[in-house]
């Protein structure tokens, strides 16, 4: 997610999931509906609180391309900087 993405309008537990999309950055999965962000239902969370990310777009966030931490082409293995 792009650091310039504000998560101050949101919910403090949203905005440090928010803030590690930011920091960490996320993995896309090409299936499913459209940028729809899913997780583990958990009792010490309010589930119905993720609706409220609902409005996040895909230029909300930055691609990455991470080619070049290839140990080879044909390896999964990658080399971490």
């Amino acid at each position: 997610m792009k650091a310039s993405f504000d998560i101050s309008t949101y919910p403090p537990e949203l905005q440090v999931v928010l803030r590690a999309m930011q920091v960490y950055g996320i993995l896309l999965a090409d299936n499913g509906s459209d940028w729809y962000i899913s997780g583990t239902p958990d009792e010490r969370w309010d589930n119905e609180m993720r609706h409220l990310l609902d409005g996040i777009r895909g230029d909300h966030f930055g691609a990455v391309d991470a080619s070049g931490l290839r140990v080879s082409p044909d390896s999964a293995q990658a080399v971490l900087p």
